[in-house]
């Protein structure tokens, strides 16, 4: 059966996020008064964060993933930027280990966190350290064949270097709809490039400025709102059996045939989006 490659140093695993960076992530995120670009990249560094954790080990923080962040959004001449989004020590590189994640943020910002006291059932306060590697950006138009072009490019270099490794999964966050035509083909030549162990793996998830009905890891196309979540819905893959059975026994809702893709997420949806896409990543050996 694929995808049941072992991670570990000697077949790390791959995880590509592409970020929509167009103008209109500054809008509040559904149901909110934040912006989506500060929510997204808030849940990038969060994700970065504990993956660099649970990598950690005696040593430091062990080798066992190649991670890539790439932002995407055009100038005021809507000509496309697609490159690195990681800042600091770590800026204009398209993929690095999770070593180099651990070891070398950006910088260290004091966030307050808001905490239940079960007690009382009074909100507490408590200022704690966030690691920085990625910031918010909002500007021009999504060209997001551009984008996925340029993965297709990097991952493809990557599966030459490392064969016979977990496939590749890549992570895709967008707020609207393609405006450099039509996305499919590239998302298609994406989920058929492939390692010994079965084929790339694109998720793709949808942040809205309304707080419609939020739809997560759907089967089929039936019930999508319209056009776009139905173009996400065919550019995502099926959720191979170990991510189908591992979500069901941890009380995700799903069924059968469901696909890496959510629909009008908020940021609850969009954090439980990314832990279910790396779902192979976070069983390192």
């Amino acid at each position: 059966m694929p995808y049941q490659r072992e991670i570990s140093r000697d077949h790390k695993a791959c995880i590509l996020f592409l970020l929509d960076q167009s103008y209109s992530m500054v809008e509040p995120l559904g149901g909110t008064a934040q912006r989506k670009c500060d929510e997204l990249a808030k849940a990038v560094n969060a994700w970065l964060y504990n993956m660099s954790i649970r990598a950690s080990g005696n040593e430091g923080v062990r080798d066992y993933m190649d991670v890539g962040v790439i932002g995407y959004r055009t100038d005021q001449q809507a000509n496309p930027i697609i490159g690195p989004a990681l800042v600091g020590p770590l800026a204009g590189r398209e993929l690095v280990s999770i070593t180099d994640i651990g070891n070398h943020p950006a910088r260290i910002d004091t966030v307050v966190q808001q905490i239940l006291d079960e007690e009382t059932g009074e909100m507490m306060e408590f200022p704690s350290e966030s690691p920085i590697w990625v910031d918010p950006v909002a500007e021009g138009s999504t060209p997001m064949c551009h984008v996925l072009y340029h993965a297709y490019q990097i991952l493809n270099a990557w599966i030459q270097q490392h064969p016979d490794s977990f496939p590749p999964i890549v992570i895709h966050i967008s707020d609207g709809e393609s405006q450099d035509g039509d996305p499919l083909p590239y998302a298609e030549a994406i989920k058929g490039l492939a390692t010994s162990d079965g084929n790339v793996l694109v998720f793709n998830c949808h942040v809205s400025m309304t707080p419609a009905q939020q739809i997560a890891f759907p089967s089929s196309p039936g019930g999508l709102p319209d056009e776009l979540a139905r173009v996400l819905f065919q550019m995502s893959s099926v959720l191979p059996e170990t991510f189908y059975r591992n979500a069901v026994m941890e009380g995700i809702q799903m069924s059968p045939g469901a696909r890496g893709m959510a629909f009008n997420a908020d940021m609850v949806v969009l954090v439980k989006f990314l832990d279910m896409g790396t779902r192979a990543a976070v069983q390192l050996r």
